[in-house]
């Protein structure tokens, strides 16, 4: 009896470790409402991450085969994903907020978003970042875009390579 309750003790302590906080999460949120930032659609949204981009590195703008720039595709993802992976309002996450001092992303997130993440990348791009990604990498949302961009670049690079050797 005494080790049943010690169990679902520690199932509980373990439960909130993992779980987002949701105090911070909601202030975040309060946070970047109160300071003027505008709830933007997803074309706007867009844009604006493409206009920081542009700045940084135009290589980025590969197309798809479907004539859709990858780095767009990306964007949509990030700011359908994303928002759920964290409960963040992501129309207001611009490409300077940092991932762990602006947004808190690994305390707003499930403990496994990480790996849910890699899943839906891989369904939705066809594209296994399991091994290569690694969030602390990144300081900014912005630069974790600019990441994602270049792999769906670089895999449709080499899917073109490698239908022209054939």
């Amino acid at each position: 009896m005494i080790e049943s309750l010690n169990n679902w003790l520690s199932s509980v302590s373990t439960y909130a470790d993992m779980s987002p906080d949701l105090a911070l999460r909601a202030q975040i949120n309060l946070r970047m409402k109160v300071a003027g930032r505008s709830a933007l659609g997803i074309s706007d949204w867009c844009r604006l991450f493409t206009a920081q981009e542009a700045v940084a590195d135009t290589s980025a703008f590969s197309r798809s085969a479907f004539g859709v720039s990858d780095t767009r595709r990306v964007l949509c993802f990030v700011y359908q994903y994303f928002s759920q992976y964290s409960g963040l309002d992501f129309s207001r996450v611009r490409p300077e907020d940092q991932l762990n001092h602006d947004l808190h992303f690994s305390l707003v997130c499930w403990f496994d978003w990480r790996i849910t993440f890699c899943e839906d990348f891989f369904e939705q791009f066809d594209l296994d970042l399991s091994d290569c990604f690694d969030e602390d990498e990144f300081n900014t949302i912005g630069e974790l875009v600019s990441f994602l961009s270049e792999q769906v670049a670089g895999r449709c690079e080499r899917s073109a390579e490698a239908i022209a050797t054939h």
